[in-house]
Protein backbone atom coordinates (compact mmCIF):
# COMPACT_ATOMS: atom_id res chain seq x y z
CA UNK A 1 0.00 0.00 0.00
CA UNK A 2 1.13 3.60 -0.90
CA UNK A 3 0.09 6.15 1.40
CA UNK A 4 0.56 10.00 0.90
CA UNK A 5 -0.31 12.68 3.34
CA UNK A 6 -1.00 16.05 2.34
CA UNK A 7 0.24 18.35 4.64
CA UNK A 8 -2.06 22.00 4.56
CA UNK A 9 -5.08 19.94 2.38
CA UNK A 10 -7.24 23.06 3.35
CA UNK A 11 -5.73 25.03 0.80
CA UNK A 12 -8.96 24.17 -1.26
CA UNK A 13 -7.96 25.35 -4.92
CA UNK A 14 -4.18 24.58 -5.01
CA UNK A 15 -5.25 20.97 -3.10
CA UNK A 16 -8.33 19.69 -5.25
CA UNK A 17 -5.53 20.66 -7.99
CA UNK A 18 -2.62 18.49 -6.91
CA UNK A 19 -5.30 15.46 -5.80
CA UNK A 20 -6.85 15.08 -8.71
CA UNK A 21 -3.61 14.95 -10.49
CA UNK A 22 -2.97 12.27 -8.44
CA UNK A 23 -6.08 10.52 -9.34
CA UNK A 24 -4.86 10.44 -13.04
CA UNK A 25 -2.38 8.23 -12.38
CA UNK A 26 -2.86 4.13 -12.10
CA UNK A 27 -0.04 3.47 -10.38
CA UNK A 28 -1.01 6.23 -7.62
CA UNK A 29 -4.49 4.63 -6.82
CA UNK A 30 -4.14 0.58 -7.04
CA UNK A 31 -4.05 0.22 -3.46
CA UNK A 32 -3.41 3.69 -2.02
CA UNK A 33 -4.65 5.78 1.47
CA UNK A 34 -4.23 9.59 1.21
CA UNK A 35 -4.79 11.07 4.48
CA UNK A 36 -5.82 14.81 4.52
CA UNK A 37 -4.49 17.20 7.16
CA UNK A 38 -5.31 20.90 8.22
CA UNK A 39 -5.38 22.57 11.73
CA UNK A 40 -8.57 24.59 9.97
CA UNK A 41 -11.49 21.18 10.43
CA UNK A 42 -13.52 23.41 8.23
CA UNK A 43 -12.08 23.58 4.86
CA UNK A 44 -10.56 19.95 5.69
CA UNK A 45 -14.10 18.91 5.72
CA UNK A 46 -14.69 20.31 2.50
CA UNK A 47 -11.86 18.86 0.60
CA UNK A 48 -12.58 15.52 2.27
CA UNK A 49 -16.34 15.48 1.09
CA UNK A 50 -15.09 16.90 -2.00
CA UNK A 51 -12.81 13.85 -2.17
CA UNK A 52 -15.82 11.18 -1.11
CA UNK A 53 -17.78 12.43 -3.81
CA UNK A 54 -15.59 11.99 -6.52
CA UNK A 55 -15.10 8.85 -5.59
CA UNK A 56 -18.48 7.82 -4.93
CA UNK A 57 -19.49 8.75 -8.72
CA UNK A 58 -16.46 7.00 -9.78
CA UNK A 59 -16.16 3.79 -7.76
CA UNK A 60 -14.93 1.45 -10.02
CA UNK A 61 -11.95 4.33 -11.12
CA UNK A 62 -11.32 5.39 -7.74
CA UNK A 63 -11.49 1.40 -6.38
CA UNK A 64 -8.45 1.21 -5.02
CA UNK A 65 -7.83 4.96 -3.22
CA UNK A 66 -9.14 5.97 0.17
CA UNK A 67 -9.72 8.92 1.78
CA UNK A 68 -8.65 9.93 5.83
CA UNK A 69 -8.94 13.34 7.57
CA UNK A 70 -7.27 14.38 10.39
CA UNK A 71 -5.98 17.39 12.12
CA UNK A 72 -2.94 15.27 13.55
CA UNK A 73 -0.05 15.82 11.91
CA UNK A 74 2.02 12.82 13.04
CA UNK A 75 -0.87 10.30 12.14
CA UNK A 76 -1.33 11.52 8.90
CA UNK A 77 2.88 11.36 8.56
CA UNK A 78 3.08 7.87 10.13
CA UNK A 79 4.20 5.35 7.47
CA UNK A 80 3.37 8.05 4.55
CA UNK A 81 5.90 7.51 1.79
CA UNK A 82 5.21 10.69 0.10
CA UNK A 83 4.61 14.41 2.33
CA UNK A 84 3.11 17.47 0.48
CA UNK A 85 3.57 20.56 2.13
CA UNK A 86 1.34 23.05 1.33
CA UNK A 87 0.87 25.14 5.19
CA UNK A 88 0.42 28.85 5.40
CA UNK A 89 1.20 29.38 9.20
CA UNK A 90 -0.98 32.66 10.31
CA UNK A 91 -3.03 33.14 7.14
CA UNK A 92 -4.25 36.36 5.87
CA UNK A 93 -4.07 37.78 9.58
CA UNK A 94 -0.55 37.37 9.17
CA UNK A 95 0.24 38.14 5.46
CA UNK A 96 -1.18 41.52 6.12
CA UNK A 97 1.02 42.36 8.67
CA UNK A 98 3.38 41.11 6.14
CA UNK A 99 2.67 43.73 3.70
CA UNK A 100 1.32 46.85 5.91
CA UNK A 101 4.30 47.43 8.06
CA UNK A 102 7.00 47.35 5.51
CA UNK A 103 4.98 49.38 3.69
CA UNK A 104 5.27 52.39 6.49
CA UNK A 105 8.86 52.12 5.92
CA UNK A 106 8.70 52.75 2.32
CA UNK A 107 9.28 49.17 1.51
CA UNK A 108 6.18 48.69 -0.79
CA UNK A 109 5.81 44.57 -1.91
CA UNK A 110 3.54 43.47 -5.08
CA UNK A 111 3.46 39.31 -3.72
CA UNK A 112 5.41 39.59 -0.54
CA UNK A 113 6.10 35.60 -0.02
CA UNK A 114 9.22 34.73 -1.09
CA UNK A 115 12.31 37.64 -0.59
CA UNK A 116 12.11 40.44 1.67
CA UNK A 117 10.89 41.28 4.87
CA UNK A 118 7.67 39.43 3.52
CA UNK A 119 9.09 36.33 2.81
CA UNK A 120 11.23 36.30 5.37
CA UNK A 121 8.57 36.63 7.86
CA UNK A 122 6.66 34.37 6.11
CA UNK A 123 9.31 31.48 6.57
CA UNK A 124 9.51 32.26 9.97
CA UNK A 125 6.31 31.66 10.93
CA UNK A 126 6.37 28.47 9.22
CA UNK A 127 9.74 26.96 10.39
CA UNK A 128 8.60 25.58 13.36
CA UNK A 129 5.57 23.96 11.41
CA UNK A 130 8.37 22.11 9.12
CA UNK A 131 10.66 21.32 12.08
CA UNK A 132 8.07 19.32 13.58
CA UNK A 133 7.00 17.52 10.00
CA UNK A 134 10.16 16.87 9.76
CA UNK A 135 11.34 15.20 12.93
CA UNK A 136 7.26 13.19 12.23
CA UNK A 137 8.58 11.80 8.79
CA UNK A 138 12.14 10.84 10.82
CA UNK A 139 10.52 9.42 13.46
CA UNK A 140 7.37 7.40 11.93
CA UNK A 141 7.45 7.75 8.34
CA UNK A 142 8.28 5.42 5.74
CA UNK A 143 10.42 2.99 5.97
CA UNK A 144 12.21 5.38 8.95
CA UNK A 145 15.78 4.37 10.02
CA UNK A 146 16.88 3.11 6.48
CA UNK A 147 19.13 4.99 4.46
CA UNK A 148 17.89 3.62 1.03
CA UNK A 149 14.24 4.11 0.61
CA UNK A 150 13.32 7.10 2.39
CA UNK A 151 9.60 9.29 2.78
CA UNK A 152 10.09 12.32 0.54
CA UNK A 153 8.71 16.16 1.17
CA UNK A 154 7.23 17.38 -1.84
CA UNK A 155 7.68 21.19 -0.41
CA UNK A 156 4.70 23.51 -2.34
CA UNK A 157 5.02 26.23 0.28
CA UNK A 158 6.35 29.45 0.08
CA UNK A 159 9.49 30.68 0.48
CA UNK A 160 10.73 28.12 -1.62
CA UNK A 161 14.13 28.21 -1.70
CA UNK A 162 14.09 29.01 2.26
CA UNK A 163 11.71 25.88 2.95
CA UNK A 164 13.42 23.45 1.24
CA UNK A 165 17.14 25.04 2.24
CA UNK A 166 15.75 25.31 6.05
CA UNK A 167 14.60 21.48 5.58
CA UNK A 168 17.34 19.96 4.11
CA UNK A 169 19.64 21.43 6.69
CA UNK A 170 17.72 19.37 9.34
CA UNK A 171 16.96 16.20 7.82
CA UNK A 172 19.58 15.84 4.54
CA UNK A 173 17.75 14.79 1.10
CA UNK A 174 14.97 15.12 2.75
CA UNK A 175 12.64 17.12 0.68
CA UNK A 176 12.24 18.69 -3.04
CA UNK A 177 10.53 22.37 -3.36
CA UNK A 178 8.21 22.37 -6.35
CA UNK A 179 6.86 25.29 -8.72
CA UNK A 180 4.95 25.79 -11.58
CA UNK A 181 7.67 29.13 -12.49
CA UNK A 182 9.45 27.21 -14.95
CA UNK A 183 6.81 25.26 -16.88
CA UNK A 184 4.35 27.73 -16.82
CA UNK A 185 6.96 30.18 -18.45
CA UNK A 186 8.31 27.58 -20.61
CA UNK A 187 4.57 27.01 -22.05
CA UNK A 188 3.72 30.79 -22.50
CA UNK A 189 6.98 31.11 -24.70
CA UNK A 190 6.26 28.20 -26.32
CA UNK A 191 2.64 29.57 -27.02
CA UNK A 192 4.39 33.39 -28.00
CA UNK A 193 6.43 32.05 -30.40
CA UNK A 194 3.68 29.51 -32.05
CA UNK A 195 5.76 26.13 -32.02
CA UNK A 196 4.61 22.39 -31.19
CA UNK A 197 6.13 21.10 -28.02
CA UNK A 198 8.34 18.77 -29.88
CA UNK A 199 9.89 21.54 -31.34
CA UNK A 200 10.42 23.57 -28.66
CA UNK A 201 13.57 22.85 -25.70
CA UNK A 202 15.22 24.95 -23.17
CA UNK A 203 17.54 24.35 -19.95
CA UNK A 204 16.32 26.66 -16.91
CA UNK A 205 18.74 26.78 -14.14
CA UNK A 206 19.12 29.20 -11.03
CA UNK A 207 17.34 29.75 -7.98
CA UNK A 208 13.52 29.79 -7.41
CA UNK A 209 11.67 32.30 -8.82
CA UNK A 210 14.59 33.54 -10.36
CA UNK A 211 15.97 30.85 -12.69
CA UNK A 212 17.13 31.49 -16.22
CA UNK A 213 16.77 30.21 -19.64
CA UNK A 214 19.85 29.40 -20.31
CA UNK A 215 19.17 27.84 -23.58
CA UNK A 216 15.75 28.32 -25.65
CA UNK A 217 16.13 26.13 -28.67
CA UNK A 218 13.65 25.59 -31.53
CA UNK A 219 13.27 23.63 -35.04
CA UNK A 220 11.04 23.64 -37.85
CA UNK A 221 10.39 19.82 -37.55
CA UNK A 222 12.03 16.60 -36.16
CA UNK A 223 14.44 16.45 -38.55
CA UNK A 224 15.85 19.84 -38.78
CA UNK A 225 18.57 20.82 -36.20
CA UNK A 226 18.23 22.97 -33.51
CA UNK A 227 18.72 26.82 -33.67
CA UNK A 228 18.47 29.62 -30.94
CA UNK A 229 15.25 30.69 -30.11
CA UNK A 230 16.07 34.04 -28.61
CA UNK A 231 16.06 36.06 -32.06
CA UNK A 232 12.73 35.04 -32.87
CA UNK A 233 11.58 36.33 -29.61
CA UNK A 234 13.18 39.31 -30.13
CA UNK A 235 11.68 39.63 -33.91
CA UNK A 236 8.14 38.79 -32.20
CA UNK A 237 8.66 41.71 -29.75
CA UNK A 238 9.51 44.04 -32.32
CA UNK A 239 7.24 43.49 -34.82
CA UNK A 240 4.35 42.68 -31.86
CA UNK A 241 4.19 45.55 -29.22
CA UNK A 242 1.78 43.95 -27.63
CA UNK A 243 3.63 41.31 -26.65
CA UNK A 244 5.97 43.63 -24.72
CA UNK A 245 2.78 44.89 -23.18
CA UNK A 246 1.56 41.81 -21.51
CA UNK A 247 4.76 42.08 -18.67
CA UNK A 248 7.17 44.91 -19.70
CA UNK A 249 9.30 44.57 -16.94
CA UNK A 250 10.56 41.24 -17.46
CA UNK A 251 11.26 42.00 -20.77
CA UNK A 252 13.13 44.85 -19.87
CA UNK A 253 14.97 42.58 -17.36
CA UNK A 254 15.69 40.19 -20.20
CA UNK A 255 16.81 43.38 -22.24
CA UNK A 256 19.57 44.08 -19.47
CA UNK A 257 20.78 40.63 -19.23
CA UNK A 258 20.15 38.39 -22.13
CA UNK A 259 18.15 35.50 -20.34
CA UNK A 260 14.60 35.70 -20.05
CA UNK A 261 13.68 34.74 -16.61
CA UNK A 262 10.78 32.61 -14.66
CA UNK A 263 8.85 34.94 -12.54
CA UNK A 264 5.82 37.00 -13.44
CA UNK A 265 6.81 41.35 -13.28
CA UNK A 266 5.00 41.07 -10.24
CA UNK A 267 7.06 38.68 -8.36
CA UNK A 268 10.30 39.74 -9.94
CA UNK A 269 10.36 43.37 -9.10
CA UNK A 270 10.35 42.24 -5.71
CA UNK A 271 13.82 40.63 -6.15
CA UNK A 272 15.88 43.40 -7.58
CA UNK A 273 16.90 47.33 -6.26
CA UNK A 274 15.43 48.61 -9.89
CA UNK A 275 11.71 49.02 -9.80
CA UNK A 276 9.91 49.47 -6.76
CA UNK A 277 11.63 52.15 -5.21
CA UNK A 278 10.09 54.93 -7.44
CA UNK A 279 6.30 55.13 -8.29
CA UNK A 280 6.68 56.43 -11.34
CA UNK A 281 9.02 53.40 -12.33
CA UNK A 282 6.35 51.22 -11.01
CA UNK A 283 3.82 52.91 -13.32
CA UNK A 284 6.49 52.65 -16.68
CA UNK A 285 7.05 49.43 -16.49
CA UNK A 286 3.55 47.41 -14.96
CA UNK A 287 2.04 44.93 -17.61
CA UNK A 288 -1.54 44.25 -18.67
CA UNK A 289 -0.79 40.45 -17.70
CA UNK A 290 -2.82 39.66 -14.54
CA UNK A 291 0.74 38.97 -12.69
CA UNK A 292 1.74 41.95 -14.02
CA UNK A 293 0.35 44.44 -12.14
CA UNK A 294 3.03 46.24 -9.91
CA UNK A 295 0.97 47.66 -7.39
CA UNK A 296 1.59 47.09 -3.55
CA UNK A 297 -0.56 44.75 -1.88
CA UNK A 298 -1.95 43.33 -5.39
CA UNK A 299 -1.78 39.49 -4.52
CA UNK A 300 -2.91 39.50 -0.83
CA UNK A 301 -5.89 41.89 -2.04
CA UNK A 302 -6.48 38.94 -4.84
CA UNK A 303 -5.86 36.22 -3.07
CA UNK A 304 -7.70 37.40 -0.15
CA UNK A 305 -11.58 38.52 -2.54
CA UNK A 306 -10.55 34.81 -4.07
CA UNK A 307 -10.97 33.11 -0.76
CA UNK A 308 -13.90 34.76 0.45
CA UNK A 309 -15.78 33.37 -2.84
CA UNK A 310 -14.76 29.74 -1.91
CA UNK A 311 -16.86 28.36 0.48
CA UNK A 312 -20.22 29.14 -1.94
CA UNK A 313 -18.08 27.83 -4.60
CA UNK A 314 -17.37 24.79 -2.58
CA UNK A 315 -21.17 24.56 -1.71
CA UNK A 316 -22.70 24.88 -4.32
CA UNK A 317 -20.16 21.92 -6.05
CA UNK A 318 -21.27 19.25 -3.58
CA UNK A 319 -24.72 19.76 -3.95
CA UNK A 320 -24.10 18.69 -7.50
CA UNK A 321 -25.55 15.15 -8.36
CA UNK A 322 -22.07 14.66 -10.06
CA UNK A 323 -18.96 15.96 -10.92
CA UNK A 324 -16.62 15.74 -13.23
CA UNK A 325 -13.31 14.51 -13.43
CA UNK A 326 -10.76 16.90 -15.01
CA UNK A 327 -9.87 15.52 -18.33
CA UNK A 328 -5.95 17.38 -17.90
CA UNK A 329 -3.41 17.15 -15.92
CA UNK A 330 -2.44 20.58 -14.18
CA UNK A 331 1.24 20.05 -14.92
CA UNK A 332 2.16 20.39 -11.22
CA UNK A 333 5.15 18.04 -10.51
CA UNK A 334 4.02 16.30 -7.63
CA UNK A 335 2.22 13.89 -9.13
CA UNK A 336 4.23 13.27 -12.25
CA UNK A 337 7.36 12.63 -9.57
CA UNK A 338 5.28 10.03 -7.57
CA UNK A 339 4.56 7.85 -10.61
CA UNK A 340 8.11 8.23 -11.75
CA UNK A 341 9.21 6.72 -8.67
CA UNK A 342 6.77 3.86 -8.28
CA UNK A 343 7.16 2.69 -12.17
CA UNK A 344 10.88 3.68 -13.12
CA UNK A 345 9.41 5.52 -15.69
CA UNK A 346 11.43 8.52 -15.84
CA UNK A 347 10.27 12.19 -15.74
CA UNK A 348 12.36 15.20 -15.74
CA UNK A 349 11.65 18.65 -13.78
CA UNK A 350 13.56 21.37 -12.22
CA UNK A 351 13.34 21.04 -8.96
CA UNK A 352 14.76 23.10 -5.85
CA UNK A 353 16.96 21.19 -4.06
CA UNK A 354 20.67 21.62 -2.75
CA UNK A 355 23.89 23.08 -4.60
CA UNK A 356 25.78 20.21 -2.62
CA UNK A 357 29.66 21.12 -3.17
CA UNK A 358 28.55 24.02 -5.44
CA UNK A 359 28.31 20.54 -7.79
CA UNK A 360 24.95 21.70 -9.58
CA UNK A 361 25.26 25.50 -10.58
CA UNK A 362 28.95 25.48 -10.01
CA UNK A 363 29.35 29.83 -9.59
CA UNK A 364 26.89 29.79 -6.71
CA UNK A 365 27.35 29.44 -3.44
CA UNK A 366 27.93 25.46 -1.97
CA UNK A 367 24.98 23.94 -0.12
CA UNK A 368 22.63 27.25 -0.96
CA UNK A 369 19.41 25.70 -2.56
CA UNK A 370 19.28 26.07 -6.05
CA UNK A 371 16.72 24.98 -9.33
CA UNK A 372 17.58 22.96 -11.97
CA UNK A 373 16.77 20.16 -13.96
CA UNK A 374 15.94 17.04 -11.67
CA UNK A 375 14.68 13.41 -13.19
CA UNK A 376 13.08 11.14 -10.58
CA UNK A 377 12.90 7.21 -11.27
CA UNK A 378 12.69 4.46 -8.62
CA UNK A 379 15.94 5.43 -7.31
CA UNK A 380 14.67 8.56 -6.31
CA UNK A 381 15.82 12.19 -7.55
CA UNK A 382 18.85 13.04 -9.58
CA UNK A 383 19.63 16.66 -10.14
CA UNK A 384 21.79 17.71 -13.13
CA UNK A 385 25.14 19.21 -12.63
CA UNK A 386 27.67 21.51 -14.14
CA UNK A 387 25.79 24.40 -15.06
CA UNK A 388 27.67 28.06 -14.97
CA UNK A 389 25.18 30.80 -14.77
CA UNK A 390 26.45 33.88 -16.95
CA UNK A 391 27.82 36.69 -14.28
CA UNK A 392 25.09 39.09 -14.83
CA UNK A 393 22.60 35.69 -13.44
CA UNK A 394 25.07 34.49 -10.97
CA UNK A 395 24.90 38.14 -9.33
CA UNK A 396 21.69 38.97 -9.34
CA UNK A 397 20.88 34.70 -8.14
CA UNK A 398 23.75 35.53 -5.38
CA UNK A 399 21.78 38.72 -4.05
CA UNK A 400 19.03 36.43 -2.96
CA UNK A 401 20.71 33.34 -1.87
CA UNK A 402 22.61 36.14 0.63
CA UNK A 403 18.85 36.87 1.82
CA UNK A 404 17.90 33.52 2.25
CA UNK A 405 21.18 32.22 3.55
CA UNK A 406 21.14 34.86 6.96
CA UNK A 407 17.39 33.40 7.13
CA UNK A 408 18.03 30.19 7.18
CA UNK A 409 20.89 30.44 9.96
CA UNK A 410 18.21 32.69 12.16
CA UNK A 411 15.08 30.21 11.93
CA UNK A 412 18.09 27.31 12.57
CA UNK A 413 19.93 28.73 15.55
CA UNK A 414 16.88 31.28 16.76
CA UNK A 415 18.69 34.59 16.27
CA UNK A 416 17.16 37.70 15.47
CA UNK A 417 20.12 39.40 14.27
CA UNK A 418 20.50 36.79 11.45
CA UNK A 419 17.26 38.23 10.18
CA UNK A 420 17.50 41.45 10.83
CA UNK A 421 20.73 40.87 8.30
CA UNK A 422 18.56 38.84 6.04
CA UNK A 423 16.26 41.61 5.38
CA UNK A 424 19.01 44.37 5.61
CA UNK A 425 20.45 42.59 2.37
CA UNK A 426 17.56 42.18 0.39
CA UNK A 427 18.22 44.33 -2.79
CA UNK A 428 14.16 45.98 -2.59
CA UNK A 429 14.60 47.33 1.00
CA UNK A 430 17.90 48.25 0.61
CA UNK A 431 16.67 50.37 -2.22
CA UNK A 432 14.77 52.39 0.41
CA UNK A 433 16.33 52.10 3.97
CA UNK A 434 18.54 53.40 6.11
CA UNK A 435 20.15 50.59 8.40
CA UNK A 436 18.43 51.77 11.44
CA UNK A 437 15.24 52.09 9.17
CA UNK A 438 15.31 48.40 8.63
CA UNK A 439 16.17 47.40 12.05
CA UNK A 440 13.40 49.17 13.16
CA UNK A 441 10.91 47.66 11.08
CA UNK A 442 12.10 43.82 11.87
CA UNK A 443 11.67 44.88 15.47
CA UNK A 444 8.70 45.53 14.55
CA UNK A 445 7.42 42.96 12.19
CA UNK A 446 8.51 40.90 15.68
CA UNK A 447 6.16 42.34 17.74
CA UNK A 448 3.16 42.27 15.75
CA UNK A 449 3.60 38.72 14.43
CA UNK A 450 5.01 37.80 18.18
CA UNK A 451 1.81 35.30 18.46
CA UNK A 452 3.32 32.73 15.18
CA UNK A 453 6.95 33.12 16.58
CA UNK A 454 6.98 31.76 19.80
CA UNK A 455 10.31 30.41 19.07
CA UNK A 456 11.75 33.70 19.22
Amino acid sequence: MIKIAFIGAGSFVFGETVLTDILMFPSLIENTVIYLEDIDEHYLDLMYKDMLKLKENFPERFEGVSFEKTTNQRKAIEDAKYIINAIHVGGYEAYKLDMDIPYKYNVTQCVGDTLGPGGVFRFLRASQVLKSILKDIKEVGYNCGSEIDKPLLLNYTNPMAMVTWYCNKILPDSTVGLCHGVFGTAFGLRSALKLKSENFSYLCAGINHMAWFLKLLYRENKLSPWKNAYPLLHKKLEEDPSFEELERLRVDMMRATGYFMTESSGHLSEYLPYYRKRDDLLEKYKGTMLFANLEHNFNYVMSKRNSESVDKTIARKLKRKKLKFKKRHSGEYASYIMNAIETNKPFMFNGNVINKQGGLITNLPKECCVEVPVTADNQGLHPQGGIELPTICQALCTSNIMVQKAAVEGALILDREKIYHAVLLDPNTASVCSPKEVRDMVDELFEVEAKWLPQF
